[in-house]
């Protein structure tokens, strides 16, 4: 599992990298682009100019040079099962693909994604590989999980557009969708970025009052992600969290976990 801590490469500040569009594709949601950056492979979405959306190391397939990956992961720190995992939102499918390498054989990771270009990209250039493990549904995540099916230990939300989540997947009775879809004792995970302040804010109070506990994780870089999670039951105080997360760490031989995460903080319930 060493590969899978690869922080990615650093350059030194003022080297300009050449950027190649690898693949160009139209989609129903707008135009997809592989755009390789040096070593590094991303995913963008409107331009190549356009926010990352995700990345690889072309020399290393199995790395994980996207800070905010590594935080979520630290989702599975708050969980009482690791069975079963939904992803909403595959990118380029680096979380998915992730747990489905830490995770013990008997797990199963879903993954639903909207626009079937994505995944295609996913496939042809991200070393994403479905098997008996590791399904993917073409279909919208609102209305995946406004059905009756099965229940998560983990729910990762990753779901963007260039410019953010899309507005029908900030909503309440989204968020109350993903809530009923846990099992007892598990979390869910929601990456916030691309998005001004005002926003984040109401963002936070929004999933805050769909769950009884609520906490924001931050990585080590200041352009991190905002990652939260929320649980049916209450979180553990912040020392215990850093135990768990250390256990996980060492359980899933993934010891970059431990330096991935840098804050822990609780949210105050809203009022």
């Amino acid at each position: 599992m060493a590969s899978t801590g690869t922080t990615g490469p650093c350059y030194p500040e003022g080297v300009s990298l050449s950027e190649t569009v690898v693949h160009e594709a139209d989609s129903p949601f707008g135009t997809v682009y592989v755009v390789d950056v040096g070593d590094q492979r991303t995913l963008r979405f409107d331009s190549p100019e356009g926010a990352l959306q995700s990345s690889i190391l072309k020399s290393d397939p199995l790395a994980v040079p996207t800070n905010y990956v590594r935080v979520a992961t630290a989702g599975l720190a708050l969980t009482e099962g690791r069975s079963r995992v939904l992803v909403v939102g595959l990118g380029g499918g680096v979380f998915p693909m992730l747990l489905h390498r830490l995770l013990p054989r008997r797990s199963r990771v879903d993954v639903v994604e909207i626009n079937p270009v994505v995944v295609d990209v996913a496939r042809r250039f991200f070393h994403v590989r479905e098997d008996a493990r590791l399904h993917i549904s073409v279909e919208d995540g609102a209305h995946f999980m406004a059905r009756q099916g099965p229940r998560y230990d983990l729910i990762l939300l990753d779901a963007f557009w260039d410019h953010g989540t899309p507005d029908h997947m900030k909503e309440s009775i989204f968020l109350e969708n993903v809530r009923r879809r846990l099992e007892p004792g598990g979390v869910a995970v929601l990456n916030i970025a691309l998005e001004e302040q005002w926003s984040v804010e109401s963002r936070i109070e929004t999933f805050a009052k769909a769950f009884d506990d609520c906490a924001m994780l931050r990585g080590a870089s200041r352009y991190s992600n905002l990652i939260l999670v929320g649980t049916q039951a209450p979180l553990p105080s912040e020392p215990v969290f850093w135990q768990q997360l250390w256990r996980l760490a060492r359980e899933l031989e993934f010891p970059v976990l431990m330096e991935s995460v840098m804050t822990f903080e609780r949210v105050k319930s809203p009022s």
